[in-house]
């Protein structure tokens, strides 16, 4: 589920900065909604157990897990924030609190982050459409 919420993620940021680029920004909002569905609805349902670190839950896959959680909501923080500014800065003022003090990302505000860029190589499309078919 890390490697398909992951995978999930990059792509929304691929297609996301993909459609900005070419002022499609009216494209740009219905995919984000739908990844945030997937997020909600698939990943953070099914993995509740590992996120609460239920019984048979090691610590180290608890925070695993917790961690892929707040990086995929920080990048999307990030991608929403042109289209949604006060939802995404109140966010963001609540998952800084994860920062470390030195954290280039430890600013004021999202505004003052960069948009996220995507890494190729998690990208991973035969374990997003498996994950889209069940």
């Amino acid at each position: 589920m890390d490697r398909w919420i992951i995978a999930a993620n990059q792509n929304t940021i691929k297609f996301s900065r993909a459609e900005i680029e070419k002022y499609k920004l009216y494209t740009v909002a219905p995919h984000i909604l739908s990844f945030l569905e997937n997020l909600t609805n698939w990943y953070v349902k099914l993995n509740r157990p590992r996120m609460k670190g239920d019984e048979g839950v090691s610590a180290e896959d608890q925070y695993t897990c917790l961690n892929t959680l707040f990086d995929v909501l920080l990048s999307t923080c990030q991608l929403m924030a042109p289209f949604t500014p006060f939802l995404s800065e109140y966010f963001f003022q609540n998952l800084k609190n994860g920062f470390n003090p030195d954290s280039p990302l430890n600013q004021d505000s999202i505004h003052f982050t960069p948009m996220p860029n995507f890494d190729e190589t998690l990208i991973n499309e035969a374990i997003e459409n498996s994950v889209s078919k069940m």
